[in-house]
């Protein structure tokens, strides 16, 4: 196979859409696959593609408008050496793949693998760029996303039987603390001040139901014994409106996954109040790191959680379902709560490996 891969959503970006990409992309090549990774990124100013292992990376700009960054796209991509040796194209992630994916398909006359995730249906379906999404659905040979749910509602829109629900994976081993990070996972606890932490961790966007969440935590009775830690990117006027609720509340910057080992070893509770969700990273390393999780019943995240039994689930717009939750856990001792997150971590680590994922794809689109 020979993917030419268009995205938005790759390093250096931030957040689980770029680390998704990038792991696919890594596990791609592991297996055999030449990536070639057009990425629309802000980061340049010009077209620039650099020969990597297994493939090349294209730098391509955001110019004044979509349709001129559209177009030049296109010209730049379709003058590439490699397009008589590509065997698919994909996008994955973002406005732009979405348009231009489907259309130079047809014009190199390769067949069109659409990589949806979150956002790209969740929003992409209401908004008025519908058809765009549902073009380029519709002129898929392949249609992977990471939740059932959304298989099932896409299969509903289109008029092939070409989707499939294809989970995320993660590497359990590389969520163990080092040495190295003992000093900041103490330091942490004591930070902490013998307070039960729940955690929110990555780019806390308005979808990401945290607001929500903090809202109905600041009615619960026992909120004292607990401290909330926002971990990522907060909008400032977020910021300024939690911290005047009457809570226990830490901000720390979006962290790294060198960081994030330390957090995720240094918290109990890891909460995933999303309103929509794909199935997020957080999830996996939230179990890869034994915490407890209290996660929306809503994409990926209920695939993954039996609720009660590994983690809980309830519904964000029903309050009173996370307060009973909240209570739950409070009531919870020591030893319940490592049951728990023992479960889900024997779970994450035998179904959602890296090598399930990618095995996913791969018996799918090489039968």
């Amino acid at each position: 196979m020979n993917v030419l891969l268009i995205t938005q959503n790759y390093p250096p970006n931030k957040g689980g859409m770029a680390v998704s990409c990038d792991r696919l992309v890594r596990n791609f090549k592991r297996n055999g696959v030449t990536v070639h990774v057009i990425h629309f990124t802000n980061r340049k100013k010009k077209f620039k593609t650099d020969i990597v292992v297994k493939g090349t990376y294209s730098a391509v700009p955001f110019e004044t408008s979509e349709e001129f960054t559209l177009s030049l796209a296109s010209e730049f991509i379709q003058q590439l050496p490699y397009l008589d040796t590509l065997t698919h194209v994909g996008v994955f992630g973002g406005n732009l793949p979405l348009n231009i994916g489907p259309i130079l398909a047809k014009w190199i006359q390769k067949p069109l693998i659409t990589f949806i995730r979150g956002n790209d249906f969740d929003e992409g379906i209401f908004s008025k760029k519908r058809n765009q999404l549902l073009y380029a659905l519709e002129n898929s040979s392949h249609v992977f996303t990471v939740t059932s749910e959304k298989r099932e509602k896409i299969e509903r829109l289109v008029t092939h039987n070409n989707t499939y629900f294809t989970q995320n994976g993660i590497n359990t081993g590389l969520w163990k603390p080092a040495k190295s990070h003992l000093r900041s996972i103490d330091a942490l606890h004591k930070s902490f001040n013998s307070k039960i932490p729940i955690a929110f961790v990555g780019q806390l966007k308005a979808k990401k139901g945290v607001v929500n969440f903090v809202e109905t935590f600041a009615k619960f009775p026992l909120k004292n014994d607990f401290v909330l830690c926002l971990i990522g990117d907060v909008a400032e006027e977020t910021k300024t409106y939690i911290l005047n609720l009457d809570i226990n509340v830490q901000f720390f910057a979006f962290a790294n996954q060198n960081e994030l080992v330390s957090f995720y070893n240094a918290i109990s509770i890891v909460a995933i109040p999303s309103f929509y969700d794909g199935m997020p990273n957080v999830l996996l390393e939230a179990a890869a790191t034994k915490n407890i999780v209290i996660g929306s019943n809503v994409g990926g995240i209920k695939d993954v959680i039996s609720d009660k039994t590994d983690g809980f689930l309830y519904h964000p717009l029903q309050p009173n379902e996370l307060l009973d939750i909240l209570l739950q856990i409070h009531k919870m001792t020591p030893a319940e709560k490592e049951a728990m997150a023992e479960v889900l971590y024997q779970k994450v680590k035998t179904k959602y490996t890296e090598e399930i994922e990618i095995s996913n794809y791969l018996n799918i689109l090489k039968p």
